[in-house]
């Protein structure tokens, strides 16, 4: 398992050019770091010594069991194992976009294709590139990120940084990535992560109401009507700056109404945060730009698309898998 591990990697490494060697160096590193801590959870069930980590590994056998008997989404394997990396986050993320266009910045990758962000094993990395391409002129937004799947390259192990999250978002985090493996198009970043929160979403709902627990899946609705108020105010505004940079307006008039429509964000995010009682702190505190525009849209704006999609099949995820391999 190690030596092919080892052999996928490596064919990525020759494939890089001079200039992402060291990028592809700290991802081969990084991935097989994470690969050589893994042991079975069954073992971890068996041997540990903390009732958190036993629960939470008998947890993911059944949502692995749900997955694959209701959502058509066997594991092949991954999220069997479990990884203790003793680190804050998996990976640290950056995105980036010029100052006066929506474009997100991508980067090519073996198999996988044109992706619009970069994911580092090591923060200092993810800090030295983001000052890298500021100073070109890129606008970045950078981030960690608790989990990712190797699309079927790997069996992906549940790790500590996420382990610990609450039932909701752990079994979310793993229905997402379940769906990466499932069904993925080579560069279609948008569509793929969008697709991943619409099923992940679809499948939490249904964990819950199969647990017998329809008021936590109700709370989870009031959630996601939640999150479907700041994408109206996210997304839009977005649309708006794309408008902007594509009309004949000088630089500097572009750069003020930019300017004017991030100030309205905020306005009406602050708006939401008073109606809710808490909520968007950092979009509403730390600086916005294209770059984590783009982070959200990325996610979050065909997610009412895959969300239909569903509902047409009448709930039937045979049916959606078929149709989806139609489109």
């Amino acid at each position: 398992m190690i030596r092919r591990n080892i052999a996928v990697l490596a064919g990525a490494w020759l494939l890089s050019s001079c200039g992402t060697v060291g990028f592809y160096s700290q991802a081969v590193v990084g991935q097989l770091q994470v690969m050589s801590r893994t042991r079975p959870i069954d073992e971890v069930i068996r041997t540990t010594d903390r009732a958190a980590l036993r629960e939470r590994m008998e947890l993911t056998k059944r949502l692995l069991d749900f997955a694959d008997q209701e959502l058509l989404m066997p594991s092949g394997g991954a999220y069997e194992r479990y990884a203790q990396l003793d680190r804050e986050h998996l990976v640290w993320v950056l995105h980036a976009a010029p100052e006066l266009s929506m474009e997100p910045k991508k980067w090519w990758y073996p198999v996988v294709g044109r992706q619009a962000y970069r994911g580092y094993f090591r923060e200092d990395l993810a800090k030295k590139e983001a000052a890298r391409l500021e100073a070109e002129g890129y606008e970045v937004w950078s981030g960690g990120v608790d989990a990712f799947s190797t699309l079927g390259w790997f069996k992906d192990p549940v790790l500590d940084t996420f382990a610990g999250y609450e039932e909701v978002d752990y079994a979310e985090t793993l229905f997402h990535e379940l769906t990466h493996r499932k069904y993925y198009i080579s560069g279609k970043t948008d569509e793929n992560e969008a697709l991943a929160e619409a099923v992940a979403r679809e499948a939490v709902r249904r964990w819950f109401r199969h647990t017998g627990r329809p008021e936590l899946a109700a709370k989870y609705d009031h959630r996601l009507a939640k999150i479907a108020q700041a994408r109206e105010a996210i997304v839009s505004t977005a649309t708006r700056l794309e408008g902007i940079y594509g009309s004949d307006r000088s630089d500097a008039e572009k750069r003020a109404a930019k300017q004017a429509e991030i100030a309205r964000l905020k306005k009406r995010l602050i708006a939401l945060r008073t109606r809710w009682g808490r909520g968007l702190k950092s979009w509403i505190e730390e600086p916005i730009n294209n770059a984590r525009l783009n982070s959200f849209t990325t996610y979050e704006e065909r997610v009412p698309h895959f969300t239909r999609m569903i509902e047409e099949a009448d709930g039937d995820f045979e049916v959606f898998w078929e149709r989806l391999e139609e489109k």
